[in-house]
């Protein structure tokens, strides 16, 4: 059975936040360099091998905060497990990703407030994005706030039990908010993005009267953080999410009863990376990845960040490569109503392969599959002439060129060789043998996106609600054409003789316009 913790002695290596994007696309959106802000994006989960993954969620402020908790499975950022954290002031949440039950489970002991409400704090995954999903990454994104007298915020807040513990006053009027087609004074639910109706826990009212709760955007408040702890081996590592601040300038709230393929556009898939929920016929709560995708934000065009296969002394390294957001580049309607759920199905027009049914309108115009051009370099910048079909080192001949393909939203470059082993066991894996170059260095990849088809980002017209396929999509070219990008290499050095010695840290990617080779 999978160890979920074991004293380990040692620290959980935080990476410090990447220089190098000190500028904002606009005076609200920035990359919040002091690692608070209104959206977390943590690069990569996975319970695969004797792996789990940690998070801590922390509410820095005096408001009580509503927030989205997203796993997006690796293969195509699917939404494969949701819920919502309703934190009080100065509250901090914590779970972990596991599957030694059989089922991938987030657990917690925490007693925040969830909707919906698991008693036993385990949130299972459901079925229907279950495959592929052991590997991925999390969306932590905030939909509203709320002052301290609002009735959330009273029943939501922290209070001394008879057991002398600290529990919330009732997760259940709590949660009440969260239901669909709230009416104010008579049916407690979502009424639009800014206002809910509760069901209980009223001040002044005892009785379980309905009362009226009303958001503001979510402040810049949330401190995300991650580990991933093997505890088999003893190896923990850990860093920060990366944080947007400004991400929102109202309140996105969602309902978590029912969503997008019932035709509900206040459903829990709402928020995403492109915004807030479609209020009535109003989208003007979306369109926010298009502004994620400038070069100060999340758009890079190459990635830089150090290797080592070093054998001798047991050390790997493997490079998280994340795309997030990619799914906002899906026509979902024609996905789901004429592909069958399969973007092999998705035809595009430039596409000349006669494997796909070109009956079916497009939708599928992700940055997918990225190009990465490799170059390699070991810490003296060696000049190694290669021997036929191995790697090219810089500096080479303008001619040579080296590539990888990245196919899914989360890819993970494993340097290895035959005398060493991956760090994560990655199935979305790519592997570089660098050996030629010796046992560490650098590399960069200059990355860009597929041009088998245009980039476009899709938003629902609001209208044209089908059940069972959700609403119809416009979708329009991308004006930022960075790819986003978030990772980290993650090392790893073990003690045969000694594994409580074992240990790994995590470093951030640095992110540029690229590096030419021979520069």
């Amino acid at each position: 059975m999978k160890k979920i913790f074991k004293p380990l002695g040692l620290a959980v290596a935080v990476a410090a936040v990447t220089a190098g994007y000190a500028g904002a696309a606009s005076a609200q959106t920035t990359r919040a360099a002091g690692n608070v802000g209104d959206l977390g994006i943590i690069p990569y989960y996975t319970v695969e091998g004797n792996w789990v993954t940690g998070v801590h969620i922390i509410n820095t402020s005096d408001l009580t905060q509503v927030v989205k908790l997203r796993l997006r499975r690796a293969l195509d950022s699917a939404d494969a497990l949701d819920f919502n954290l309703i934190m009080s002031p100065k509250d901090e949440w914590t779970g972990f990703i596991d599957d030694s039950s059989g089922d991938l489970v987030f657990a917690t002991d925490d007693n925040t407030c969830t909707a919906p409400i698991r008693e036993n704090g385990r949130f299972p995954m459901p079925a229907i994005f279950r495959e592929g999903a052991n590997e991925g990454y999390i969306e932590v994104i905030g939909m509203g706030s709320a002052s301290s007298s609002q009735p959330i915020s009273i029943n939501a807040e922290h209070e001394l039990n008879d057991d002398g513990e600290r529990v919330p006053v009732s997760c259940t009027n709590v949660a009440s908010n969260f239901f669909a087609n709230g009416i104010s004074g008579s049916k407690n639910g979502v009424i639009d993005n800014a206002n809910t109706v509760q069901k209980g826990g009223c001040p002044g009212d005892p009785s379980p009267s309905f009362c009226n709760n009303t958001y503001g955007d979510a402040s810049d408040a949330l401190k995300v953080s991650y580990f991933f702890r093997d505890a088999n081996a003893g190896t923990e590592m850990g860093g920060n999410a990366v944080h947007i601040a400004g991400f929102s300038d109202e309140a996105w709230m969602s309902n978590q009863e029912t969503g997008l393929f019932s035709g509900d556009l206040l459903g829990f898939d709402y928020p995403d990376l492109n915004g807030g929920p479609i209020v009535g016929t109003d989208e003007s709560l979306r369109g926010t990845f298009d502004g994620l995708r400038a070069p100060e934000l999340l758009g890079v065009a190459g990635i830089v960040n150090d290797w080592s296969v070093a054998a001798a002394r047991n050390v790997s390294t493997d490079w998280v490569v994340t795309m997030p957001g990619q799914y906002t580049m899906v026509d979902y309607y024609v996905w789901a109503q004429d592909a069958g759920l399969d973007f092999e199905n998705c035809a595009q027009p430039d596409n000349p392969s006669t494997a796909v049914d070109e009956s079916v309108n497009a939708c599928d115009f992700r940055d997918l599959p990225v190009t990465a051009a490799l170059t390699l370099y070991d810490r003296e910048e060696g000049e190694i002439v290669p021997d036929e079909g191995d790697l090219v080192i810089s500096p080479a001949p303008p001619s040579e060129r080296n590539e990888l393909i990245f196919p899914y939203e989360v890819n993970v470059i494993e340097w290895t060789t035959d005398a060493t082993e991956p760090v994560l066991s990655s199935n979305y894996n790519t592997t570089v043998d660098p050996s030629v170059l010796g046992e560490f260095g650098w590399a960069s990849l200059a990355v860009s996106s597929t041009d088998l088809h245009p980039q476009e980002i899709c938003v629902f017209d609001g209208v044209t609600v089908v059940p069972g396929s959700g609403p119809r999509n416009i979708c329009d070219p991308v004006t930022n054409p960075n790819v986003p990008i978030v990772g980290f290499v993650a090392w790893q050095r073990s003690f045969p003789s000694n594994p409580d010695a074992n240990y790994g840290r995590l470093i951030d990617h640095s992110f540029n316009s690229g590096i030419t080779s021979g520069d």
